[in-house]
């Protein structure tokens, strides 16, 4: 009977033992579970798709006059009289000045007077052909003098002429660089003249955002100081060779305004038609614009995966090449995070 209880006992204390041995092994392994678990970085996660978008950005450039003119000499001489001053209004056709004309209205008239002497002589000779008293020779020879004569008196008149200086456009005199008196020469400049009826913009955009507008294009302009409201345009050039920025000239001319006036600085916005494509969250690029990249969420994995970066929409980027609609990529917990690295996402 002893030796039956014993046998009892001891298959007791067997048991006993493999069920705190299996306890153990059960504890051991969720406590390895979890702390493999524990290795995971927590992020939060987000499914990218193309959907639809317009990208906007903007430029800034000086206000100029359409029309602006430096006006310079074509003649030598003193100047004897000034019409306008600055400020003066003008119209096309405007006297501006007078130079003294003395001398060439003396010269004017002499080879007025030697140009219809030789025509004369010309019609005698012609007369005198007809009859066989002058022969061919005399009379071309004579007609050559004839042509040089009226070429002498055209340039004459032409120097006569200008000693009256004109206007070339209408607008105002913003500049006057001679006074009565001052004695000009051939390109001295004399006056700046502004035509402020109407104004464009000039700004440069680079080769990524020139491709993005159009000829025609409606612009809307705000000065950069944040007052004085809004102006209103229409791109009418597109610059074909870049600088050495690589940038390219723009040209906007500018509805009239009469608040617009030369040397404003405005800030041009550009918004292109709808298109479609992938953004994502700055927060999920890293690197520079250069060498970037995002993390794919791979079944509980981070992975590298370059990306091309476009424009700014709002607070996101877009995605040039790279992604794929259905992509998962990590949006938040980047820091602990880098290729390989096990995850956890939260979403």
């Amino acid at each position: 009977m002893k030796k039956i209880l014993g046998y009892a006992v001891a298959a007791l204390l067997v048991a006993g033992m493999v069920l705190i041995l299996f306890n153990n092994k059960k504890k051991n392994a969720m406590q390895a579970s979890s702390t493999v678990e524990d290795y995971r970085v927590v992020v939060e996660t987000l499914t990218v798709g193309s959907e639809p978008y317009s990208v906007t950005f903007s430029a800034n450039g000086l206000t100029a006059p359409v029309k602006e003119l430096k006006y310079v000499s074509d003649v030598s001489g003193r100047v004897v009289k000034i019409y306008v001053d600055n400020g003066s209004r003008v119209s096309r056709g405007t006297t501006l000045l007078e130079v003294d004309k003395e001398l060439l209205q003396s010269d004017c008239d002499a080879a007025l007077a030697a140009y219809e002497s030789m025509k004369k002589n010309v019609e005698r000779l012609q007369a005198s052909k007809e009859i066989g008293g002058v022969s061919d020779q005399q009379l071309e020879s004579l007609e050559t003098q004839l042509i040089a004569a009226r070429s002498r008196y055209d340039v004459s008149r032409r120097r006569l002429a200008d000693a009256t200086v004109k206007s070339p456009i209408s607008g105002t005199v913003n500049m006057r660089y001679v006074e009565v008196g001052s004695l000009i020469a051939p390109n001295a400049p004399l006056f700046d003249i502004v035509d402020n009826s109407s104004f464009k913009v000039i700004c440069n955009l680079p080769e990524g955002k020139i491709g993005k507008v159009s000829a025609g294009q409606a612009i809307t302009l705000t000065p950069t100081s944040g007052e004085g409201g809004e102006f209103h345009g229409k791109v009418t050039f597109i610059g074909v060779k870049n600088d050495r920025g690589l940038n390219y000239p723009l040209e906007i001319t500018l509805d009239k305004d009469s608040r617009l006036m030369a040397g404003m600085y405005l800030k041009a916005d550009f918004s292109t038609e709808n298109t479609s494509g992938i953004l994502v969250p700055r927060s999920a690029i890293v690197g520079g614009l250069r060498s970037s990249m995002v993390y794919i969420y791979d079944n509980g994995t981070a992975v590298e995966r370059p990306v091309v970066l476009g424009e700014m929409v709002g607070d996101r980027v877009e995605i040039l090449s790279g992604l794929s609609d259905g992509d998962i990529i990590i949006v938040s917990g980047i820091m602990n995070v880098s290729d390989g690295t096990p995850v956890k996402t939260l979403n």
